[in-house]
């Protein structure tokens, strides 16, 4: 769960862009949906916390951690939870957005 004063549509551009960063880099290469879901989720608050610092927690299907307001700690966690690996090497024809 992100704690934030973004309106649903911010949250739901968030999600719609971490969706499809994962399905680019990630998707196609493991058959783990709930790894994925995981990814997603954690793109997703980078986003939201790249936009809106005052975002302060989220807790997620693996671990419900309480993280502080720095958007890299979401991005760390996503690429720790990533399956293949890919998330972290954008340079290889995808760019993601890192605060």
């Amino acid at each position: 769960m992100l704690e934030t004063e973004l309106d649903d549509s911010a949250l739901m551009a968030f999600i719609s862009d971490a969706h499809n960063v994962v399905n680019r880099r990630c998707e196609p290469h493991t058959d783990d949906e709930e790894a994925l879901a995981d990814v997603e989720t954690y793109v997703a608050a980078h986003l939201a916390t790249a936009k809106e610092p005052r975002v302060s927690a989220t807790s997620g299907a693996v671990t419900d951690v309480e993280l502080d307001a720095d958007g890299d700690r979401y991005w760390h966690q996503a690429v720790l939870l990533d399956p293949t690996g890919r998330l972290d090497r954008p340079q290889r024809g995808y760019c993601v957005v890192t605060t």
